[in-house]
């Protein structure tokens, strides 16, 4: 089948973006499929170069599928040109070529929602996304939606075949810290430049509902906020969905990180906003690393960190972390608990019990043994089922192609 894969020449170089475009291009060609990229500049605009170059490569050939990454190429999808009825219609629909948009993020971060292709398909990282898209994109319609989390690629090892040789980072964190959104801001007097858009009210409500119950997937917490609120009076549900999960998402990685800080553990944390957190002396700060650093610094963990609000799925980098032979310590125990159990690799904290993380952690790196057969127990696991080659064809199944 020939596949056309959009890309996104806007996107920060050594970031996820061409790594996971590499993957998915590499299993297609795997699997026996011709992948055609298409380069683009600017993410909802297209040149008219671009938009001619584009649609000389679909009436050149048929195409069984377009696969977006992150939705970045919805701009392509809304090329209008004249179809055989006379009037303009969306590019892929003319051609009847199926729409993939494989999503990274939480939907109300993504551009799904403005696709342009009557067989439009969402690829989603966390269970639970189906049901946030009810809600914050209620008149979306879909072909079809798939459950299929980011993947690894084998090359991205970088643990030595000696598991103890390097291993001198005792527990590892990455990820970067906006102080700036730790506090309700939404309450003070200079978000009135929101007013007409935002609903404080709204705000405070979803926000105490997903810290009651933090173990409990998004789209539940906000089905619970509009039930005791009501709709917001501002905006729409996405507008104040965004602004909460960005505290709350800053506020889970502050909380698990200053927890297990507190316990006195060896720690590194990489990233940016983490200087103005004062942490302890055994927490050593490193400056924001791209992805290959990223890989290299996971590679020379002992037990690495993830503090998440895809808690019914899975970022990209608790199988990186397995890839690298280093025990995750997570969060997000709705999907990933199936796949690896309660003792195959990886870890489960909840955040109601955050004083016991440290202990947990210490009491694993004080099993030198446990620990490395735990590693490599993740490394069996994401090697033998979570490669971009399963992904994709999980997806490829999934939409009978």
């Amino acid at each position: 089948m020939r596949i056309l894969v959009p890309d996104y020449l806007g996107a920060p170089a050594r970031c996820f973006y061409q790594d996971f475009r590499d993957g998915i291009i590499k299993a297609l060609c795997e699997l026996g499929h011709d992948t055609v990229q298409f380069s683009f500049s600017e993410r909802g605009q297209v040149q008219l170069e671009e938009a001619k170059t584009l649609y000389r490569h679909i009436d050149g050939g048929k195409f069984g599928l377009v696969i977006d990454l992150a939705c970045f190429g919805y701009g392509l999808s809304r090329i209008l040109i004249p179809s055989e009825s006379g009037a303009s219609e969306p590019l892929f629909d003319v051609f009847g070529v199926p729409y993939a948009g494989w999503l990274f993020d939480h939907p109300f971060n993504q551009d799904i929602s403005v696709v342009m292709a009557k067989g439009c398909h969402a690829i989603y990282p966390d269970l639970g996304h189906p049901g946030q898209v009810r809600l914050v994109y209620p008149d979306l319609r879909l072909t079809g939606e798939i459950f299929a989390p980011p993947a690894i690629r084998p090359e991205n090892n970088r643990s030595a075949e000696n598991w103890s040789s390097n291993r001198d980072i005792d527990v590892l964190y990455v990820g970067n810290l906006v102080p700036e959104v730790l506090r309700r801001w939404w309450r003070e007097k200079d978000s009135r430049q929101w007013l007409g858009m935002l609903d404080p009210g709204f705000c405070d409500t979803l926000a105490d509902a997903i810290l009651y119950q933090p173990e409990r997937s998004l789209h539940l917490s906000l089905q619970s906020a509009i039930a005791e609120y009501g709709m917001p009076s501002a905006s729409d549900v996405r507008f104040h969905l965004s602004i909460v999960e960005q505290f709350i998402r800053h506020i889970v990685r502050r909380d698990t990180v200053v927890a297990l800080a507190g316990s006195g553990v060896r720690m590194r944390v990489v990233g940016k906003g983490w200087d103005r957190v004062g942490l302890p002396a055994n927490v050593e700060i490193g400056a924001q690393t791209d992805y290959e650093g990223f890989f290299g610094l996971a590679g020379r963990a002992k037990i690495c960190l993830d503090a998440s609000t895809y808690l019914d799925g899975a970022n990209d980098r608790v199988f990186s972390y397995a890839l690298n032979r280093a025990v995750c310590f997570t969060n997000a125990s709705g999907y990933l608990r199936r796949i690896f159990g309660d003792h195959g690799g990886m870890r489960f904290f909840a955040m109601r019990n955050l004083s016991e993380l440290g202990e947990q952690v210490k009491a694993l790196l004080a099993r030198p043994a446990d620990l490395q057969e735990a590693g490599e127990r993740a490394f069996e696991i994401v090697l033998s089922a979570h490669t971009w080659r399963h992904r994709v064809n999980d997806v490829m199944g999934a939409m009978a192609l």
